[in-house]
């Protein structure tokens, strides 16, 4: 089911500030690099407190948007790129390597 936009405008603000804030962090991101909890905060202008920033993150990886790596980095998750792509009106972006899919046995 596609992410809708009424959806996202739904979500409580602080979830639509983080998934907006990866391509306003870094517009030439490509499907699924992760931000740094640090880098989210700088790129939401001290908006919201790390720890903040941190919850909303784990939050959403519970939610299967985000996964969490090395406890600082925020991966959007397929889910995650399409909510990404709503909150800051446009398109999910191009993968760096497309995926591999081995033959069938």
């Amino acid at each position: 089911m596609p992410v809708t936009d009424e959806y996202v405008k739904g979500l409580p603000e602080i979830y639509r500030d983080i998934l907006a804030a990866f391509p306003r962090f870094d517009p030439t991101r490509r499907v699924g690099y992760g931000l740094s909890y640090p880098s989210l905060y700088s790129a939401l202008n001290s908006r919201y407190s790390l720890g903040e920033i941190r919850m909303g993150c784990e939050r959403m990886a519970e939610g299967g948007v985000m996964e969490i790596k090395n406890e600082i980095f925020a991966h959007p998750t397929p889910l995650g790129e399409e909510l990404i792509a709503v909150a800051a009106g446009r398109s999910v972006p191009a993968q760096a390597v497309p995926p591999f899919h081995p033959p069938d046995k």
